[in-house]
């Protein structure tokens, strides 16, 4: 397969599915599948539209291996390259599995992942403090990590390496963060454990014992 550069997920949903023999529609992309195992696309979900996963939860599928290339559209050789026995239950999409570290610190939900298309290599996780990928990232602040980072892998869930939102690279920065209002979900752990300091005048003493001023009669 040839392809022009590395892709992000959400470029390539919507992307159409083209026949080389005879120019034909097949329908566009509606789900990427990733084998957690290997860290590599294996299948893209294909539907009529974008839309149509509403009204129908029928999707076909197309193996990475059948794509012939993947530019404006993505060329397969023919309407029987899709995959009657594949099963979806076996592998994930990623969308919305929290991403923890081992430390159990909170660092968002995955919304999208870039891969080298030539082969499936997953690259990197996006990831917000929502992983509903159809909001802007205009609204919401996005941050990129190395695959590499993940320890292990469980239902819904990544765990990666302690220390590893400093490792974080920021793609874009949402409107509340813009405004002062929006923090990182591991800054906002910082910011509830912070103990405001006592006033001077409401301190307890240094336990040295003084003596009481004598009453008046």
């Amino acid at each position: 397969m040839t392809s022009e550069q590395i892709r992000q997920r959400s470029e390539l949903l919507g992307t159409q599915i083209i026949t080389r023999d005879s120019g034909k529609r097949l329908g566009v992309v509606s789900q990427i599948w990733v084998d957690v195992d290997r860290w590599e696309v294996v299948a893209f979900g294909v539907r009529e539209n974008i839309l149509s996963g509403v009204v129908s939860g029928i999707q076909d599928t197309m193996m990475l291996d059948n794509i012939r290339q993947i530019g404006d559209v993505i060329l397969v050789e023919d309407d029987a390259e899709f995959a009657d026995d594949f099963n979806p239950e076996a592998y994930s999409s990623l969308i919305s599995s929290e991403v923890i570290t081992e430390n159990g610190e909170m660092l968002g939900r995955v919304r999208g992942f870039k891969f080298d298309p030539d082969d499936g290599a997953l690259l990197s996780i996006v990831i917000a403090s929502v992983g509903l990928p159809f909001i802007p990232e205009q609204v919401v602040s996005t941050y990129e990590l190395s695959i590499d980072e993940v320890v292990s892998v469980g239902p819904d869930r990544l765990i990666v390496f302690e220390g590893s939102e400093q490792k974080l690279v920021q793609i874009s920065v949402g409107v509340l963060e813009r405004v002062g209002i929006g923090r990182p979900p591991w800054e906002r752990d910082l910011e509830d454990e912070y103990i405001m300091p006592t006033a001077v005048s409401n301190q307890l003493g240094t336990g040295v014992r003084t003596s009481a001023e004598p009453s008046h009669a």
